[in-house]
């Protein structure tokens, strides 16, 4: 199968060497998105600013791919610390909804992030 590299117009694109998302047959994986914005702006010590930028960024990233948060089937999650857990789940809610038979499948850990100022970084594989 061929793969096609994915790039969002609306998503920072950061000098690390990866792309954004890569499409093959039904699926879109998305690499891990810091919450960057504009021009590698980031809401530093704000969890909920950088939540919320990060799973824009994946709905920006999954749309240009033809897909959307709807289709998405796994989601992993890193988070800088654990004590951002709860929040993290509220956030996430605005994104995915509170019906248990509609949420994606994910994984949670704490880990040490490449930027300190990161306080989370989440990737995805959807349907497309």
């Amino acid at each position: 199968m061929a793969k096609t590299v994915i790039y969002s117009p609306n998503v920072t694109r950061t000098k690390a060497p990866h792309a954004h998302a890569v499409r093959t047959g039904n699926l879109v994986f998305v690499s891990g998105c810091p919450a960057y914005f504009g021009e590698m702006q980031l809401a530093k010590g704000d969890f909920p600013a950088q939540m919320r930028q990060c799973l824009t960024n994946l709905k920006n990233i999954l749309e240009e791919a033809g897909s959307s948060l709807e289709k998405v089937v796994k989601v992993n999650i890193f988070l800088d610390r654990r004590a951002d857990f709860d929040e993290m789940n509220e956030v996430y809610r605005e994104f995915f909804g509170n019906d248990p038979m509609q949420w994606p499948a994910r994984t949670t850990v704490e880990a040490r992030l490449p930027r300190k100022d990161f306080l989370l970084e989440i990737e995805c594989v959807a349907e497309v």
